[in-house]
């Protein structure tokens, strides 16, 4: 895998997780006995897996988005070929860091 598959990867990792935990708590809901003690919250937390499936839409719309800005030229590009990530407020001031090389481009105030 090359460095900007990496960078792909890494961008996606948020919505892997959250499909993830929404599998396993389909899983667990599911095969979990009913107990007096979750009996109250039993039509709350049927709707968990439903909440993690449209959270992990939403981080892969986002990623999705910021990866086609990247390859159309429209977002801040790093030396390297990477996406530069938000500001971040550092040390010695305010920075961007590369999605790629993880090299930080301070900004000029």
């Amino acid at each position: 895998m090359t460095r900007m598959h990496w960078m792909a990867f890494r961008m996606y990792l948020p919505t892997l997780a959250c499909l993830l935990l929404a599998f396993v708590s389909t899983w667990l809901l599911t095969s979990a006995p009913p107990t007096t003690f979750l009996a109250p919250l039993g039509d709350t937390l049927r709707w968990i897996p439903y909440g993690l499936l449209g959270l992990a839409a939403l981080l892969g719309v986002i990623a999705s988005v910021r990866l086609l800005r990247w390859e159309t030229g429209d977002a801040l590009i790093c030396l390297c070929g990477g996406l530069l990530g938000s500001e971040r407020q550092g040390r010695f001031g305010v920075y961007r860091k590369c999605a790629t090389c993880g090299r930080s481009h301070a900004l000029a105030r």
